[in-house]
C-alpha cells in the first residue's frame, strides 16, 4: 500500500471512523489487534477516542483495514460516521472536526441506575466509561447510556430511547416544559419529559413508555436539571 503524504492533522475522532470500518468489514477487535501488532487494549483505547493514534499506527490499520490512511481521515467519512451516532455534521462542523475543535464529553456509568452518575455533591461525576469527542455544546456537558425502557416508545420511530443508547446533557439551557430532562430529586433520579405546573410549583414528569405512570414533585424537592441536547443511537 503506498504511503499517503500531506495528512490532514491527527485527531481523536479517527478512533470512532476506525471502529465502524472495522464493523463495516465484519472484522472483531481481536483480530484487528493480531493484524497491526497492536494489544487489544490499546486498540480498544483508540476506539474509543481516549489516545491518539500516531501515524505509524494509522498506516497499520490502514493497511490492516486495506484502505488508505487518507480515508480514515476523510471528511465524508466522517459525515457519514456522525450520522449513524444520531449527530450529522455540516460542512462548516466537518471544518471544525479537521481542525481539532472538539469537546471531551465524560460519558458516566449507569449499571447501577442514572444516579450513580452522581456524586454527593449532586454533580456529573461517578465512574467514567470512556470519553466522548464531540462537537461543542453549551454549557457543562456529560454522557450517560439509557438504563431502562420507560422512554421506548412501542412504535419505535424517531423519538425513542432504547436501553444501551447514549444521551448527553448540558445544564444550560434550562428546561422548560416539554423539553427532556435527566431530573435529579430528593427521591429519585430519572430521565424524563419535563412540564412545570401550577404556576412552576410543581414539576410533572412523564415516560414516553404508557406501562410507565408520571411522576409529580413539588419544585423544591427538585436539586437538579439537566437537558438532553444530543441523542447517539448507535456507537
Amino acid at each position: 500500500m503506498a504511503d499517503d503524504n500531506n495528512l490532514p492533522p491527527v485527531h481523536r475522532y479517527v478512533g470512532r471512523i476506525i471502529h465502524v470500518m472495522r464493523k463495516e468489514k465484519g472484522m472483531r477487535q481481536s483480530e484487528l489487534a493480531a493484524l497491526t501488532g497492536l494489544k487489544q487494549p490499546n486498540l480498544s483505547r483508540i476506539e474509543n477516542g481516549l489516545v491518539v493514534p500516531r501515524p505509524s499506527t494509522l498506516q497499520k490499520v490502514a493497511m490492516a483495514l486495506d484502505v488508505q490512511v487518507r480515508d480514515l481521515l476523510s471528511e465524508d467519512k466522517a459525515r457519514e460516521v456522525e450520522a449513524k451516532c444520531g449527530a450529522m455534521l455540516s460542512p462548516r462542523n466537518a471544518g471544525q472536526l479537521f481542525a481539532g475543535k472538539l469537546s471531551p464529553v465524560p460519558l458516566f456509568s449507569t449499571n447501577s441506575g442514572y444516579n450513580a452518575a452522581l456524586d454527593s455533591s449532586h454533580q456529573p461525576a461517578g465512574k467514567m466509561e470512556l470519553t466522548l469527542q464531540l462537537l461543542p455544546v453549551n454549557g457543562r456537558a456529560f454522557g450517560v447510556r439509557v438504563c431502562d425502557d420507560s422512554m421506548q416508545t412501542a412504535g419505535g420511530g424517531a423519538l425513542t430511547f432504547r436501553p444501551g443508547e447514549v444521551l448527553i446533557f448540558a445544564d444550560r439551557p434550562t428546561p422548560q416544559t416539554g423539553d427532556l430532562a435527566l431530573v435529579h430529586t430528593k427521591t429519585v433520579t430519572t430521565f424524563r419529559r419535563v412540564a412545570f405546573e401550577d404556576a412552576g410549583e410543581r414539576v410533572r414528569l412523564s415516560a414516553l413508555n404508557v406501562r410507565f405512570p408520571d411522576q409529580n414533585f413539588p419544585k423544591d424537592d427538585v436539586l437538579r436539571m439537566w437537558k438532553l441536547v444530543r441523542h447517539i443511537q448507535e456507537f
